[in-house]
């Protein structure tokens, strides 16, 4: 986002100037525009801002959300899963979804960076595999937010992390996401570990998760989704401690 303001010509006028709309960032620079008649330039500034609250949920490597659908089984062709984290650790499942016929979703963290795997399915006939992988960023276990947002419209994908985006087509010939009885945020279901042997939980911070409309935190706080799966209940906080070293 980039704005100008115009401020004052001297050392004693004040000039306020008002966002028009409310902004959430990490950084925010200024960058002097004009040099003065005198052939200098410079800046002075005080920045006021307002309380932001956001639902942020601790994973300990243990805990993880169950989001059970309405019905047994939720098919597809659009989907729109978005999600912030931060995290010090380099490997970690943030989203896992599978169906019985054999199509999944999973977004997990790997050597700390971020990697997509789709599978809608293909049909006998076809020598091509239904599994799709992408993988986008890296030294993701910074101890910052990332933010992560997937698109779905039939086979087209956009992937979204950080504002980069990667536009792809799944493999396969089939367009629906089939998945039965739930989706899991933070790890994977006990049954879903067998099928996925060594695949680690995510230990670190989750805000903003959103599936399809359904904002996925608010339904926790709230109480509002099904913990019977729990492993152990997620608390809304996040501490961890960044080591850093000297130069």
């Amino acid at each position: 986002m980039f704005q100008t303001f115009k401020g004052n010509n001297n050392s004693e006028d004040v000039v306020r100037e008002d966002l028009q709309h409310a902004i959430v960032a990490r950084y925010i620079r200024f960058i002097p525009l004009y040099w003065s008649q005198k052939g200098r330039i410079g800046v002075r500034f005080e920045l006021y801002g307002c309380s932001y609250w956001a639902d942020v949920i601790s994973f300990d490597g243990h805990s993880i959300i169950s989001y059970r659908f309405r019905s047994k089984k939720m098919k597809t062709l659009r989907d729109v899963i978005s999600l912030k984290f931060k995290t010090t650790t380099r490997d970690g499942v943030l989203l896992y979804g599978e169906g019985q016929q054999g199509d999944y979703i999973l977004l997990e963290l790997r050597r700390a960076t971020m990697e997509l795997s789709i599978n809608l399915g293909s049909s006998q006939d076809n020598m091509i595999q239904g599994h799709t992988s992408v993988t986008s960023g890296s030294l993701l276990d910074d101890g910052h937010w990332h933010s992560v947002v997937v698109e779905r419209y039939r086979r087209n994908i956009n992937f979204t992390l950080d504002h980069h985006t990667h536009q792809f087509r799944t493999n396969g010939d089939f367009e629906h996401l089939d998945l039965d009885y739930e989706l899991t945020f933070g790890g994977l279901s006990e049954s879903a570990k067998m099928g996925f042997g060594g695949k680690e939980n995510f230990v670190g911070c989750m805000e903003g998760i959103t599936y399809n409309g359904d904002n996925i935190t608010s339904l926790v706080r709230r109480k509002k989704v099904d913990t019977s799966s729990f492993v152990r209940v997620p608390t809304f906080s996040c501490t961890f401690h960044v080591q850093c070293l000297p130069h």
